[in-house]
């Protein structure tokens, strides 16, 4: 469900009607932002549908700041990046009734709004900043696929508690995802909340749950995202360019309690093909995109309510050719019908 919600291209400028690279080292591939699981579901349960068929509003809020881009060396690029992100989520899963090859079918579709303030660098001759609201781009689960092989409810719940854990066992899941180009874009400015392009994304996932050997149980949970991006449909000044494609995974070690769920959750995003186009810079260590995010998680179940909140706060630990900064989600899933 997720996320998704990318920043990049801001290699270029228009100045006295001459096309101005600026300081291109490095910016091409570090630019791209995307989550491409809308919801921040893709850790916890990363492979597992909701047990009900049916229609459930799916959402949240996004926000992050980042103050810091970083060459291919790990080192601050300029002084004064600044960038504050705000977004807020909503769409829907259906998971359909029955059965396909003893598994189970859902699709899904997430909209965002929001602002996205970035200065890149003002120090510059020409000023790479800009404030932008308006539609992000739309993700879409085309399809999601999952099949269970569990062992039945883990024991060992406190005397009285009513609340019914998962079961033990493993799932596994695979799909097809694609970002919709429906955000605001400007060829002119940075930050924008659109990027022009389509993006398709082939993705597996798997969880596993054991008995009780803390607390109720510990889950390990992985979603893994093959992104491959299509050519942009516009470039200022007519230039063409495509983003290298690059693998992304949400993942989370957490242990339950009751209804409670909390432990360690992370993303690793890595450009695995250089950028293409008149604008693109010669690959030197692939100039590629390099992240690596860990932080805190914490899930709680509203049974009575059929659905789930959930809230992370993720940090960059490593960064090549990219922002680094913070990053807070909170998302939510809650059956209608």
């Amino acid at each position: 469900m997720r996320k998704i919600k990318r920043f990049r291209h801001i290699a270029s400028a228009v100045s006295g009607g001459v096309f101005v690279c600026i300081a291109t080292q490095g910016l091409q591939a570090a630019e791209f932002y995307q989550t491409v699981t809308p919801g921040a579901t893709g850790d916890i349960r990363a492979a597992e549908l909701p047990p009900e068929p049916g229609f459930y509003a799916i959402g949240g809020l996004w926000g992050n700041r980042r103050d810091a881009l970083l060459d291919r060396s790990g080192n601050r690029m300029y002084p004064d990046t600044e960038e504050d992100l705000l977004q807020g989520q909503l769409g829907g899963l259906f998971v359909y009734p029955g059965e396909l090859l003893g598994g189970r079918l859902a699709s899904s579709v997430v909209f965002a709004y929001g602002k996205h303030d970035l200065t890149v660098t003002n120090t510059l001759p020409v000023d790479l900043t800009e404030e932008q609201t308006g539609l992000f781009d739309a993700y879409s689960d085309l399809f999601f696929w999952s099949k269970s092989w569990y062992k039945g409810p883990p024991m060992g719940l406190q005397p009285g508690s009513d609340f019914i854990p998962p079961p033990v066992g493993f799932t596994f899941g695979f799909g097809l995802g694609i970002t919709i180009p429906i955000g605001n874009f400007s060829g002119t400015t940075v930050g924008n909340p659109g990027f022009n392009n389509w993006v398709l994304s082939p993705n597996i996932a798997f969880t596993y749950r054991t008995a009780p050997l803390l607390l109720h149980g510990t889950e390990f949970s992985t979603r893994i995202f093959y992104n491959h991006n299509f050519d942009r449909e516009d470039t200022t000044g007519g230039f063409s360019y495509r983003d290298g494609d690059y693998i992304s995974a949400d993942f989370a070690v957490t242990e339950r309690f009751n209804q409670f769920q909390f432990g360690l959750a992370g993303n690793i995003k890595w450009q695995v093909e250089d950028d293409e186009g008149s604008l693109a810079v010669p690959a030197v260590d692939g100039q590629r995109h390099k992240s690596f995010r860990l932080g805190p998680l914490l899930a709680i179940d509203l049974p009575d309510k059929q659905g789930t909140v959930t809230l992370k706060y993720l940090a960059d630990v490593y960064n090549r050719n990219s922002f680094e900064g913070g990053y807070l989600q909170l998302s939510f899933i809650r059956k209608l019908w």
